[in-house]
This record gives structure tokens, sequence and C-alpha cells, in this order.
């Protein structure tokens, strides 16, 4: 077996009985009886797949009794197939057995784990299933974990042969052959001055250094080590090949029996596509068809179809590898710390927004408009053909069962293997109706848009549509997953004959109401704005529906008719219009709480100058106005008599500064002595009459929260 060996110079060596060779070398050396001729190998390989194929059933576990049993490898026909939207098939097989039986059932590889979990075998006229056996085969790290010596990961012969340190080997040079246990590997510096990779080998004699480049050939003489190092290349090489697999299914009962297997496996998922057709008079017939693709290798012939709306649950899980449960390696407790246990946090996802088609310009769909109309009278003739083709006819019957709806085609069809079919499952007549429809966001482009509506009893799956005007291309849309009773818009061209300009008039806030109750004043404002919609263009068979985006507090005040809402917009909808704006008038009204003792007089004054309040409202902001005016003068006296105590006793500071330096017997000093007992006169009778004036605010102060407190207007 030929196998490349990374290393630092070419090296392209034959891992065999005979060791690591050189393919150079190979035929240049003898080893009788490694190297046979070409007849002699091509004997020996038919003998050996021969005895691989008689001992087949001796080597296969697990299977018991059975053994004694044929093996039937007979068709197994696909008889159903139900698909559904989480890109997941049901496959049904049936065909027929006599007495036991044993059934080899192929799978492919990556089909396997799914029909573990969901293999399903009835024996329908009264035999029993006894098992199922199939090959298990070990990961390639479990296969290779025991080795002494592990070749994966394609090593460079340098590295490789650091892994086989203490090992025997023979090695053969230009000096000749020596043998001697792997000691280690080093570098050297010939004298050239190129750096050279060297084997030192140790025996009796001591350690000889071995020069890699130089080798002709190496060979453990370990043969159990030989023969592990080229098993272990084999299974690497096979880890590689995903060959399918067989299910052998024991069945045990008398005379000729059905049998029926079931199971999951995954199918490109079935898609839906529509097909729109508008009649004269604007309404819509509704063609659905179904594309299956049968990627497996299991032709379908004349099977029974079926397809599902709806998305179960599916995962996968690797049931076929073995598991092995690892244990952690403990230290000793005297030896053992723990370190801090983390935890990182979690970020929820989000999904992106939709957009729907860019706008065009109002010439453009006034020619647009135009050709339609030319095109309506080219198919006015009279050996022309009908408006709109005639309609497909639906090959499938519904049925809902569960949480899902089922469509199952009414007769059998074949799906080869490798290839794909549509068929039409659905036709649903005046599924829809078309309109205008303006969308703020587009600009003042009007689109053509069909209104859709799910009166039946079937759930419409999501996929494209194209719209058929007659006979002419419409446009393409989407179409999301509808069920019944859901109502949906579907844009899929300018409208062409429509323009529409919006225009925003904000109105000043004003007051919406006043309450005065429990000492509190209880406000209502409202913003008022008014958004104008102009529509310019002819007005056809098409109603127009406005979309109007909500924003968060505004109400509708005045509005044309109401066709339906949403979380974030409104949409009117207009069977008529004139050369007036369409008029769509919202307020936001903002509520507020005000404490009465904490307005002061320019607030009361602010009130009283509305011209709307009630004769009971003005009276109490009167009322209170009237208080605040008294506290008002109160407190500026306050103020007055304040700034003449400063004045007094900063002016007795300074006398006696003064005093401090004069003779007591003088005439001055006696004047300033005088001039200090008259303020101290004044100074006491301004202290006097702030505590009146304090005794005042007190008593004004509490007229006014008494006053509050019994106020009660609207």
């Amino acid at each position: 077996m030929l196998v490349p060996i990374l290393t630092d110079f070419p090296l392209f060596v034959d891992i065999g009985a005979g060791g690591i060779i050189p393919a150079e070398c190979k035929k240049s050396l003898d080893f009788p009886g490694i190297w046979p001729d070409d007849d002699s190998m091509n004997r020996f390989s038919t003998v050996f797949i021969l005895l691989l194929i008689v001992g087949f059933p001796v080597l296969s576990a697990g299977e018991g009794a059975s053994e004694r049993i044929p093996v039937s490898r007979k068709e197994l026909p696909v008889r159903e197939v139900t698909l559904y939207t989480a890109g997941l098939a049901q496959i049904v097989h049936e065909t027929e057995v006599v007495g036991d039986a044993v059934l080899d059932f192929p799978v492919e590889h990556q089909d396997l784990n799914d029909l573990l979990r969901s293999f399903r075998v009835e024996d329908l006229d009264g035999g029993t299933v006894e098992s199922l056996n199939f090959s298990s085969d070990d990961p390639l790290s479990a296969v290779l974990a025991d080795l002494r010596v592990n070749p994966s990961g394609s090593p460079p012969l340098f590295e490789f042969l650091k892994r086989t340190q203490g090992e025997e080997v023979s090695v053969t040079t230009p000096d000749g052959e020596f043998k001697g246990r792997v000691f280690s590997l080093d570098q050297w510096i010939d004298g050239q001055g190129y750096t050279r990779p060297a084997l030192n080998l140790i025996d009796d004699e001591g350690i000889r250094k071995v020069d890699v480049g130089n080798l002709s050939s190496l060979r453990f003489t370990d043969t159990v080590l030989q023969g592990e190092l080229v098993r272990a290349l084999e299974e690497i090489s096979r880890s590689r090949i995903k060959a399918s697999r067989s299910i052998r299914i024991h069945l045990k009962g008398a005379g000729e029996r059905r049998v029926r297997l079931s199971y999951i496996r995954p199918v490109p998922l079935w898609k839906s596509s529509y097909r729109i057709v508008v009649n004269e008079n604007g309404k819509g017939r509704l063609e659905g068809w179904a594309l299956v693709q049968n990627t497996g290798t299991h032709p379908w012939k004349e099977i029974r179809m079926s397809f599902v709306a709806g998305s179960p649950n599916a995962f996968s899980m690797d049931l076929a590898t073995p598991l092995y449960v690892y244990r952690e390696e403990v230290a000793p407790p005297s030896t053992a710390s723990y370190g801090a246990v983390e935890y990182e946090s979690g970020i929820p996802s989000s999904a992106p927004m939709s957009e729907l088609m860019s706008s065009k310009c109002a010439q453009y769909a006034e020619d647009m408009y135009y050709e339609e109309e030319m095109a309506a009278e080219a198919w006015s003739g009279d050996d022309a053909a009908g408006y709109a083709p005639e309609p497909t006819v639906s090959r499938a019957a519904g049925e809902r069962k569960g949480n899902y709806y089922r469509y199952t085609l009414d007769s059998p069809v074949t799906v080869d293997s490798r290839s794909s079919a549509m068929v039409p499952i659905l036709v649903e007549e005046e599924a829809g109706e078309t309109l205008a429809i303006f969308d703020p966001d587009q600009g003042n482009t009007v689109f053509k848009a069909l209104r859709m509506e799910n009166d039946s009893e079937a759930h419409w799956p999501a996929g494209p549509v194209s719209v058929t005007e007659g006979r002419g291309y419409g446009g393409d849309a989407l179409l999301p997953d509808m069920i019944p009773g859901s109502r949906r818009f579907l844009v899929y061209a300018v409208h062409g004959a429509l323009e529409v300009v919006r225009h925003v008039e904000p109105r000043p806030q004003r007051i919406a109401s006043l309450r005065i109750s429990g000492g509190v004043l209880f406000r209502e404002d409202k913003m008022m704005r008014d958004t104008l919609y102009s529509i310019s263009g002819k007005k056809g068979t098409d109603d127009l529906i406005l979309i109007h985006h909500r924003e968060p507090g505004w109400t509708l005040a005045e509005s044309p008719e109401l066709d339906e809402k949403t979380e974030d917009s409104y949409r009117f909808l207009l069977e008529d219009w004139d050369v007036e704006p369409v008029s769509v008038k919202e307020e936001y009204v903002i509520s507020r709480e005000y404490g009465l003792l904490n307005m002061s007089l320019s607030d009361c004054e602010w009130y009283l100058e509305q011209g709307d309040l009630t004769p009971s409202m003005k009276k109490a902001f009167n009322s209170m106005a009237a208080l605040r005016r008294k506290i008002a003068r109160i407190q500026d006296d306050q103020k007055e008599w304040e700034r003449k105590l400063d004045r007094l006793e900063n002016d007795q500071d300074r006398v006696r500064d003064n005093m401090g330096v004069l003779d007591r017997d003088s005439d001055l000093y006696k004047r300033y002595a005088r001039q200090l007992d008259q303020q101290e006169s004044e100074i006491q009778g301004l202290y006097d009459e702030l505590e009146r004036k304090e005794s005042d605010l007190k008593k004004v102060r509490k007229e006014l929260q008494d006053l509050v407190a019994s106020l009660d207007a609207e």
C-alpha cells in the first residue's frame, strides 16, 4: 500500500509486511515473498475476495440463529411518500415474505441516523419483528487510541520516528544494513552547511548516527508492531469512504405475509409556487403547484404522494456511531484545587425586516397604463381567445389531520431517482381581488396589489406568485403562509394610473381640560396634526388602500373609512376621491398633575389669561391668586426690614471699630456711644416687626392651605 510521508526531502514509501521502503528503491531490493508478480497478485486478490464473501455471515455479529435463514435482497419498492415543509419525508416501502425471513435493506450513509430514530417495521399478516441489525464502526480516534505507534495526522517521517523511541528497527543505507533501537532524533550540519535530520540508533556497541536522508529502507523488527501500523493506515483510508450500510430485518411467522417499512429521511424542502390569473372584473384565481425533488437512490414509481403544510419540530442526532463515556482523571485530594466557575451570558438574537419594491416615476406609470389599455383592445377581437386561460385542474384532495393540512394526490405518480416533478395541488376561484395600495415609505408611488383572503379550510404554504392579468404577465409577488381565515396584500407591480402626495400640517398645542380636586390640578393638553393625501390620476375599477403609520400615543380624531389596522399602521379604504385632499386628523393627549400649593402667582395669572376657563375654575384661580399676592406683599416687607437690619448691624460694627481706638473720655467716643444706643432701639423695633410679619405670613399660608383643600372645580 503506497502512502505519502511528509519529510524535509521527497519520499514516497510503501507500507507492507516488509516495512517502510522508498518507492524508488522498491524494485531494486530483493525481498522474497513480499513483492508478488502481477498474475500472483490478481489470483491472490480473487481468492481473498471470495473468502470475504463466503465468510461474511460468520463474521457478522449479533445475528444469532438467524444465520440459518436466507437473506432476501429483493427490491423493496417505495409505495408512499409524505413530504413535510421541515425538509423531511416519510418514506413507506412494502414487500412480501414467506415464513421466517431476513430482509436486507440498504441505507445510504447520510440517512442512517434519521432512519435509526424513526424506522418502523410492520408485519401486517400476523408475523412478528424479531430484531434489526446493522454494522457498527468505532470512531477513528477510538480505533487508533490503543496503538503503540499512532500514524494519524499524516506526520512527517522525522516527527513520526520520534513516536517510535525504544522500538527496534532495521535500516538500510549506502553504508550497509544496521539494526538497533531508536534512541532519539536530532539535526546536524553537513560539510556544505545544510541542516539534515539524523536518526540515533543504540545497540550493544553504542549509539550510531544515521542520516535520514540516506535511508534506503526502514523496517520494524517487531512483526506485531509492523502489522498494527499497516492496519492503522487501512483504518485511516477506510474512514474516508462513506459507504452505504445494510439493515437486516429479522421476521418470524408462517405463510405469505405483507411487510411495511416506514422511516423519516431528509429531502430537499418541497416548495410551493402559485399562479394568480386576474379576470376582467379584477378577481384572482389562485392555482398552487408543488415541486418535489427525489435526491435518493430509490426511484419513486407509481407511488401515493402527499404534501403536508406545517412545520414539525425536527433535529438530527448521531445514533449510528458508538459513543464512549470518558472518565475524568482526578488528582488526589491533597493536591486538588478548584478555580473560579463562570458562565457566559446569553445574547438574544434578532431578525431583519423585509423591504418592498422600489418606487417608479409617474410618467412611466402613465405609459404603462396606456399600454395596458392597448393590450386589452388587442385581445377583444372576434378571433382572439378568451380573456383568461382555462383553469388548471388540481390533482390533490386536501384534509386537515391534527395540526397539519395534507394535500394527497388522487392518482399515483412517478419520480425517478435524482429527478424532480411539479404537480398542481390547489385551485381557489376568486381567492383575491385587485386594488391600488399606497405606502408613504415608498415615496409617491402607488402599487398594484391583490387582497388575498383564505376563506377555505386549506393551509396555503408560502411561495412565489406569478400574476397574470388575463393572458398577459402582470408581475411577481411572494405569498406568505396563509392559514384559514387570514388576509394578505400581495404587491406585484406599479399601478400605472395613480399618484399620491403626502403632506403633514401640525397644529399648536392647547389645553383640553382642567380639573381641581383634593389640592391637585389635573390638566390634559392636546396636540393635533392633519395629514393630507393628494390623489391624482385616473380612477379605474380598483379601490385604493392608504397606509398611514401609527405612532405611540397618537389616536385618530377624523379619517376615511378604516379597512383594518395593524400594530404599526392604519389602512384606509377609498372607493372614490376628488380633487380635495383626503384628510387624516390625529390627536395626542398629555396628562399632567400639579400640586396647587406649589403653584406660584405667575402660574395662577397664566391660567387666568386663558379665555376658555369655566366660572368655577376662574373663581378658584382668582382666590388662590389673591392669597398669593398677600403672601408676596408680606414677603416683600420682610425683605425690606431685613435689609434695614443688615445696614444697622453693619454700621454698628463700624462704630465699634472706631470706638476701639478712642479715649473713653473724648467727646467723639461719647457721641458714638449715644449712636449705638439709638441703633439698638431701632434694631429691636425691626426684630419686633419681622416677628409680626412672620406671624401674618403663617396666617395667610394657612388660609391658602384651607382654600386649596376645599377647592373642587372643573
